[in-house]
């Protein structure tokens, strides 16, 4: 299982309040059944080994939920794919209407991190890749501030947006987030 443990992360509530929230391993009792995707049929689908799930937790309720894997597998892994991302349904969409943010920059930084951890790679070759839904193409583009390599299969008859991080912008882009929101701290250490 490839983690890089828990971590405790700055959070805005409804674009005011500054809150801590946890970053950590995800477990079966932790899959939504109401939201838009069927996460605990991936739980049954997850290969551990490779992959993982982590979740965003605020007062003790999962805000948002990450699964990528390291590939290729086995072996030693040159890089992460990002799986699945998706926040709580109350938490999505317009910036104000929002209770709790941000949820998938914080989700992505854990995965980020992960990769540069474990995966081997050159300079120009991907660090970080994953294929969106055409609505989520301007989050992961102008938002997250990925490449945008095209159009990509996502499912037999489903195209989406492919994406990816080189090393320096995937460093870029922690660095960044970090900036904004403060480095996070891990969980048991002051």
């Amino acid at each position: 299982m490839t983690n890089i443990g828990s971590y405790k992360v700055k959070v805005r509530i409804k674009l005011a309040i500054e809150e801590i929230a946890m970053l950590s391993q995800a477990e079966k009792h932790d899959m939504p059944t109401n939201w838009s995707f069927n996460w605990l049929n991936l739980w049954k689908n997850t290969d551990f080994e490779c992959q993982n799930i982590v979740k965003l937790v605020y007062n003790n309720e999962i805000w948002g939920l990450v699964r990528y894997g390291l590939y290729p597998y086995p072996g030693i892994p040159c890089y992460l794919e990002i799986e699945q991302l998706e926040a709580h349904p109350i938490s999505r969409g317009k910036t104000a209407k929002r209770f709790i943010e941000p949820i998938g920059k914080w989700l992505i930084w854990y995965t980020v991190k992960v990769a540069l951890k474990f995966c081997k790679t050159e300079l120009e070759d991907p660090l970080i890749v994953l294929v969106a839904l055409d609505t989520a193409m301007s989050y992961y583009s102008d938002k997250v501030q990925m490449e945008y390599l095209g159009t990509a299969t996502i499912a037999p008859g489903e195209d989406g947006c492919a994406f990816r991080f080189l090393r320096n912008a995937a460093v870029t882009f922690c660095d960044q987030q970090e900036s904004l929101r403060g480095v996070p701290k891990l969980y048991g250490q002051q």
